[in-house]
């Protein structure tokens, strides 16, 4: 079945991510895939220039196990890097939850600071 497929790819593949809800502040630990979304416009810039200086405006796909469900706002830790979730479905083989797809960006240091 698809869903054993992708979860074996995981196990194999996968990178050691912590999720926290960011309504609970629960953590859990799973493997998924992160990787950077490519755009190609030629108006897209990875950094823009913000009141404060630059800020990073790139965007990362998240391709996560089903146990580990995410929803806007949570946080995802990956290799030391901290995403926001900014979008979250979860992803259907008929009846069965396939996996979750996510798109995530990169926390601003100071608020991952201020523990937020």
């Amino acid at each position: 079945m698809m869903t054993g497929v992708l979860q074996g790819l995981l196990d194999r593949y996968g990178q050691a991510v912590t999720v926290r809800s960011g309504t609970t502040q629960e953590t859990a630990a799973g493997r998924a895939f992160i990787q950077p979304i490519l755009d190609r416009r030629e108006d897209w810039k990875q950094r823009r220039p913000s009141p404060l200086g630059l800020a990073r405006k790139d965007r990362f796909l998240y391709l996560g196990e089903p146990g580990l469900p995410l929803s806007m706002g949570d946080k995802v830790t990956c290799l030391g890097v901290d995403y926001e979730v900014q979008a979250a479905q979860p992803i259907r083989v008929g009846e069965v939850l396939s996996h979750w797809w996510a798109v995530l960006k990169v926390r601003d240091r100071e608020v991952a600071q201020d523990g937020q």
